[in-house]
């Protein structure tokens, strides 16, 4: 593609998104496609921005919640194997954000999580709130 192509591209699809037609990809969406890509099962957990220094202590990366200040998101990315021993573990009408976060995390952090969402490799996803 010369380089007046791509400019012409780009410029088509500045337009659609303008107008409405072509609609940014979401975080979400986003998600999806790495967990699908990758063959893990991607767990973010939004947990209170209150614990950061303990994030910092253990050294899990995290980034601000976009649409929630007060939340920040981690990321832990699991082999299928590894999914199926932390889910194999659970109950799944006994578990939540938090049970999820403490097999996964740890205990003390799982007191300050909100959310947890898991994207499997398949395309699903499944939240605790």
């Amino acid at each position: 593609m010369t380089e007046q192509e791509g400019s012409l591209l780009q410029d088509a699809i500045d337009r659609d998104v303008a107008s409405g037609k072509l609609v940014p990809i979401t975080d979400a969406a986003q998600h999806r496609i790495d967990a699908q890509t990758n063959s893990t099962y991607d767990i973010y957990f939004e947990i209170d921005c209150d614990c950061e220094e303990l994030l910092d202590a253990i050294g899990l990366d995290y980034t601000e919640v976009a649409d929630d200040d007060t939340q920040n998101e981690v990321c832990i990315s699991l082999t299928p194997a590894e999914a199926t021993d932390v889910l194999d573990q659970s109950v799944l009408s006994m578990t939540n954000e938090q049970t999820l976060a403490a097999a996964v995390l740890n205990h003390e952090l799982s007191e300050y999580t909100t959310k947890a969402t898991i994207y499997t490799p398949s395309g699903d996803v499944i939240c605790f709130y």
